[in-house]
């Protein structure tokens, strides 16, 4: 599976199941923790009304 195009649920369940291989779990544990940073990149930079 392609990390990059999972949903968050998916690496949620990846990241929890611990019939996966270590290696994978950490991989997207570290995909969600990328994309949270990134969201709140983005909300710190809009403007508040």
């Amino acid at each position: 599976m392609d990390i990059s195009k999972a949903t968050k649920q998916q690496l949620y369940q990846i990241a929890k199941d611990e019939g996966t291989r270590m290696k994978d779990r950490y991989e997207a544990a570290r995909e969600l923790q990328r994309r949270k940073m990134e969201n709140d990149k983005v909300c710190r930079d809009r403007p508040v009304k």
